[in-house]
């Protein structure tokens, strides 16, 4: 189909000169494929014809033909009529949407003998992302208009920008890891050099002492008399008893880490149970009457006399207040007592532990629950420095907290709080 009648055109005839032939004849469905935006406006500012893509966006821009109502001229500064507007057929004209703020870009051309002025151009667009806020797509402009061209390189450009921020993120996740690898690698072979030093350090008191007393036993046993033969066999056990104790502290964390550690809970007398394990702690730590233990209520009608029946995890808890009480004692100075205070209420237990010892420091206290760490001002006092990593751990499987106020050479308290449910 011909947009021209008895006109001859060439290679060299423009587009002002193409369309202002006087054979030429405005065909829509062919203007289209070339101008997707034109407007057509007669000398009442009436919009005779729109382009197909303006159709879409404005399903009802003919019903009220009048142009004024849906575009104004933002470029150049012109009286909105017609002699005005077509007295500039060689200026950059600018007019913006009255219902969205789209704005379109282009040159207005007067063809005389329809009495007609056309508006070619299309949308200027900056920014991609206001394609679908206008519901537009690059489809919608023609094969010849340099804005698609400009569109594809903003997608291009856009897409690698995002392509190049999601591997930086890749990459930076990537180096973070690494980081949290070689850290945790730094860890893991502090804590075996610590593991292998402490262990064999204290592996090595007690086999000295089973070895000296079972080769006594053996080369002198006709010699001994029944009393020395018992203290010897007493040294041997208590040795034994303290490998089996730093095994068992050994296996209890990697149980913890490797998540096989699980609180079980069961019902039993809280308070008979403190009982007896500060017996059994003054027995073995040679510490009779250095424990003030006293148990009380939130609620001061209810009376512990007779015990407090709770529902927790009893070894968990014999965990917590065993290392915590030896701990006490251990670095106690002189004869003095540890108070343990247990507290009452209708969801939580506090154990409360006091001692006058020697005290943390503010920068043991950092890691203070780290395993085989033991504090700087310990000196020779004996220990694995698993302990506190133990309560932590204990703590932590029964929802628990602690917390602990600390003065050198003045003395330590730790207070844990554990739910009953």
């Amino acid at each position: 189909m011909s947009l021209l009648k008895n006109a001859t055109i060439d290679e060299y005839t423009t587009i002002d000169e193409y369309i202002t032939m006087s054979g030429f004849s405005l065909l829509p469905d062919v203007f289209a494929t070339i101008f997707p935006f034109y407007i057509v406006l007669n000398r009442d500012l009436e919009m005779v014809h729109v382009g197909p893509v303006l159709q879409r966006l404005y399903p009802d821009i003919l019903e009220n033909k009048d142009f004024q109502t849906k575009f104004q001229i933002k470029r150049p500064n012109v009286v909105a009529n017609f002699d005005a507007i077509r007295a500039h057929p060689r200026s950059l004209f600018l007019l913006e949407s009255l219902d969205n703020g789209m704005q379109l870009k282009g040159q207005i051309i007067y063809v005389d003998y329809e009495e007609v002025i056309l508006f070619l151009g299309s949308p200027w667009i900056t920014d991609t992302n206001l394609m679908s806020n206008f519901k537009l797509k690059v489809s919608d402009f023609a094969l010849h208009d340099p804005v698609a061209d400009f569109l594809f390189l903003l997608q291009a450009q856009t897409t690698s920008l995002k392509d190049a921020k999601r591997l930086a993120d890749k990459l930076a996740k990537q180096k973070i890891e690494i980081r949290k690898a070689l850290i945790q690698e730094k860890e893991l072979s502090s804590l075996k050099t610590r593991f292998i030093t402490t262990a064999s350090h204290e592996f090595r008191t007690p086999l000295g002492i089973i070895s000296s007393s079972t080769g006594l036993l053996e080369d002198y046993d006709h010699k001994l008399d029944r009393p020395k033969k018992l203290k010897h066999w007493q040294r041997i056990q208590s040795a034994v008893k303290h490998m089996t104790t730093l095994l068992e502290d050994i296996l209890l964390i990697y149980q913890t880490d490797a998540g096989k550690l699980e609180c079980k809970r069961s019902e039993f007398d809280l308070i008979g149970f403190c009982r007896e394990l500060v017996e059994e702690l003054e027995i073995s730590s040679n510490a009779e009457g250095r424990f003030n233990l006293t148990m009380t209520h939130a609620d001061a009608d209810i009376s512990l006399v007779d015990g407090c029946l709770v529902w927790m995890d009893s070894k968990l808890v014999r965990q917590i207040l065993t290392n915590l009480l030896s701990n006490a004692i251990k670095y106690t100075l002189g004869d003095n007592q540890v108070q343990f205070d247990i507290i009452c209420t209708q969801k939580t237990v506090t154990f409360q532990i006091a001692d006058r010892g020697i005290g943390i420091s503010a920068d043991d206290r950092v890691r203070l629950f780290e395993s085989f760490h033991r504090g700087t001002n310990v000196n020779n006092i004996p220990g694995t420095g698993l302990g506190l990593s133990i309560v932590k751990r204990c703590v932590d499987l029964q929802g628990g907290t602690i917390d602990l106020t600390s003065e050198v050479d003045v003395g330590t308290t730790f207070i844990v709080n554990l739910p009953l449910q």
